[in-house]
């Protein structure tokens, strides 16, 4: 093991992030009694001049609060009572990020309204009064979709309760997922208890209550990043970072993350250590929720950060370390980090300098690797160009009920207890010892080869054909993509390997190879930005796709959709094919209305300044709510006809052909232009010695 992380591990102290992680958790750095600290808003700020001292306490210099535009969310707390006579029950509900109510409040009726989908307000009349709802934001959707189904049908309020998916580890939690909607009435959540009490006094009778939401959502506020440095002699920077803002108590999330920034930067200042590149200490605002009517709501601090407050930081950055809950078991028997493909090469050469995770995880390190994920502010500044990772957040092959994100992610039972000292010691060793690694070496490794490899994974040769589209020509640019980027990724990892162990390098040769390394280092991540601009999109769930994987699937489900409509069996094409195109899921359950707010949230003119890392992620969308309900409508109707739901579905079919030939030539293209940058990268120099 190097000898600089060797001190670093002997001057790391996880009670020393502990203590944060618990200061963290102070009545005043929260708005409400059930705690909560959200964008633009009160206790945010305060937390802000917190960190600042906090960061400056440990040593670090140029310590700064970096503002940026956000929209504010201040929810300062909530009571739910029944006004009927001899009841007495009061409830403390948590609010999204929609509406408040006055003072006095909103006094109505209220209505149990099942799952809050379209078909649960059939002879249901919900105008003016306050309606209850059951809601898996794992499984189904997330609420702004009942929330807008419910003000469409007139509702004054929505009352949830989480029955499935997360917060599973009590009855008595509370959960919030993501709001992704407009100002819109007040929506709440209560747990799974209090919403028994109110639907037994439902079942006994007319029930009346007042609800007060103290919630304030507004545009043009400001959050804050926080800023700190350990100077280098190099213009290149190494980010590590996470964010402050959260829900709840918000111990893992991320309390114990901006833990273990502080946690590294202090090890390192105690350890002597003196870094070639600057190392910059961010941690962000505004990652939970930061702005009103998008769905893309979350990661607004990181975004940016890293495109609007420092937009000269792109092309300097050689890497972006982020953490999310680092402080409990992953119960996985190895251990994983997620990365931009990139980065999976050099991180598993990077093992044999790590800290041994057998004692936590006896299979040690994972054999699989784990692109990052766009629920995470990694993905905001790998999207911009700076190579991205994310510690694991939870089990990939332990079975769900286990798992920290579907027991307390996002309730109030986030709290200390959650806090395993074995787990934030491990975090602590290896990403400190990662950013060592990657300050002592020269050259960025980054292997464009796991690209191509990406590539080619996402190539269904059926949909191609269907297409009329031949997937040779891309399989050929990927396989060129493969050869140049593995011939370059061992170049450079060589030159490392040279420049590390060699102990006979004068000052001039360290100076030569680190001049050829800075002059590479900003060619690749050219190409690297290149590829996030060229190669990513978003599938309607949030998951990077390479673009022709938006089509490739929607030819396949519209084919087998119209085989089965031609053998009449409606149920299955609708039920088990049609919800899987783009976000017709929804179409399913809710109004025309609500889907189309939610198709607009990404395609609106109103709406394009508001899209930051989504920003042109999504290419079309397939209009099919109509034929979903006409469908529904038949499906138990014998021998129904299904000409005009197939003529639909045919045309789309044809439309999705011609986007797939459409954008296989541009990913060729762009292939053939990544090739042509990377040949270019003078790989005589980075080779002699």
């Amino acid at each position: 093991m190097d000898t600089s992380i060797k001190r670093f591990i002997e001057n790391t102290d996880p009670s020393f992030g502990y203590n944060i992680a618990l200061e963290l958790t102070k009545p005043e750095l929260f708005n409400s009694p059930l705690g909560g600290r959200q964008s633009g808003s009160e206790a945010e700020h305060r937390t802000a001049d917190f960190l600042v001292e906090k960061m400056k306490s440990i040593g670090l210099m140029n310590v700064r609060k970096e503002g940026f535009s956000a929209d504010i969310w201040q929810f300062n707390g909530s009571s739910l009572s029944v006004t009927v006579p001899d009841i007495e029950l009061t409830l403390s509900p948590y609010a999204y990020a929609t509406g408040g109510t006055s003072a006095e409040g909103i006094t109505a009726e209220l209505v149990c309204a099942g799952r809050g989908t379209m078909n649960d307000y059939k002879g249901l009349d919900v105008k003016d009064k306050i309606v209850l709802i059951d809601i898996d934001m794992y499984n189904d959707w997330e609420i702004a979709y009942p929330t807008l189904e419910a003000e469409l049908h007139g509702a004054a309020a929505v009352i949830s309760s989480s029955t499935g998916g997360y917060g599973r580890c009590s009855n008595d939690a509370y959960n919030v997922q993501n709001a992704a909607c407009r100002l819109s009435i007040p929506s709440v959540n209560i747990s799974v208890n209090d919403s028994a009490k109110l639907k037994k006094l439902l079942d006994e009778g007319k029930v009346e209550i007042n609800l007060k939401v103290d919630n304030i959502v507004s545009a043009g506020g400001t959050s804050y990043n926080i800023v700190g440095e350990i100077p280098g002699n190099s213009d290149e920077i190494i980010i590590i970072g996470d964010h402050y803002d959260t829900h709840f108590w918000g111990f893992q999330d991320d309390s114990a993350g901006v833990a273990l920034v502080l946690s590294i930067a202090d090890a390192l200042i105690k350890s002597g250590y003196k870094p070639e590149k600057t190392l910059l200490f961010v941690l962000h605002g505004a990652e939970e929720w930061g702005s009103i009517g998008t769905h893309y709501d979350w990661a607004i601090g990181a975004w940016n950060q890293i495109n609007h407050v420092h937009p000269e930081w792109k092309g300097k950055a050689l890497a972006f370390l982020n953490f999310e809950h680092p402080a409990h078991t992953i119960l996985d028997p190895s251990y994983y980090i997620d990365s931009a493909p990139e980065l999976f090469s050099m991180l598993k050469r990077f093992r044999k300098q790590a800290p041994d995770p057998h004692s936590l995880y006896p299979e040690g390190f994972s054999e699989i690797d784990y692109h990052i994920s766009s629920w995470t502010d990694s993905y905001s500044y790998n999207q911009a160009g700076v190579p991205s990772t994310c510690n694991a957040r939870g089990s990939k092959t332990f079975p769900k009920e286990q798992d920290f994100y579907l027991q307390k992610y996002h309730t109030q039972f986030d709290d200390p207890s959650t806090w395993e000292e074995d787990v934030f010691r491990y975090n602590l060793e290896y990403f400190g010892a990662l950013v060592i690694k990657m300050d002592n070496s020269p050259f960025l490794e980054l292997d464009f080869s796991q690209q191509a490899a990406r590539i080619v994974k996402s190539i269904r040769t059926a949909a191609f054909d269907d297409a009329g589209v031949n997937s040779e020509a891309l399989l050929s640019a990927a396989e060129k993509l493969k050869k140049a980027g593995a011939r370059l990724f061992e170049q450079t990892a060589a030159a490392n390997d040279y420049y590390l162990s060699s102990s006979e390098l004068s000052e001039k040769q360290k100076k030569q190879i680190k001049d050829t390394a800075y002059k590479a280092n900003k060619l690749m991540l050219d190409i690297f930005r290149d590829i996030q601009d060229s190669l990513y999109n978003l599938d309607w769930n949030d998951v990077p796709i390479v673009p022709h994987e938006q089509s490739q699937r929607n030819i396949e489900l519209l084919a087998e959709a119209v085989a089965r409509l031609k053998a009449g069996d409606a149920e299955y094409a609708v039920d088990r094919i049609i919800k899987k195109i783009d976000c017709h899921w929804y179409s399913l359950f809710f109004s025309r209305e609500v889907v189309q707010y939610h198709i607009d949230q990404i395609f609106g003119k109103e709406n394009s300044d508001r899209l930051f890392w989504g920003t042109n992620q999504i290419q079309h969308t397939a209009d099919l709510w109509e034929t979903v309900q006409s469908l529904k409508s038949k499906v138990n109707q014998p021998e129904a006809d299904f000409e005009e739901e197939l003529i639909t579905l045919s045309q789309e079919l044809e439309n999705q052909k011609k986007y797939m030939a459409e954008i296989i030539p541009l990913e060729i293209e762009n292939l053939e232009k990544i090739c042509l940058k990377i040949q270019k990268i003078d790989t005589k120099k980075i080779t002699e010695r």
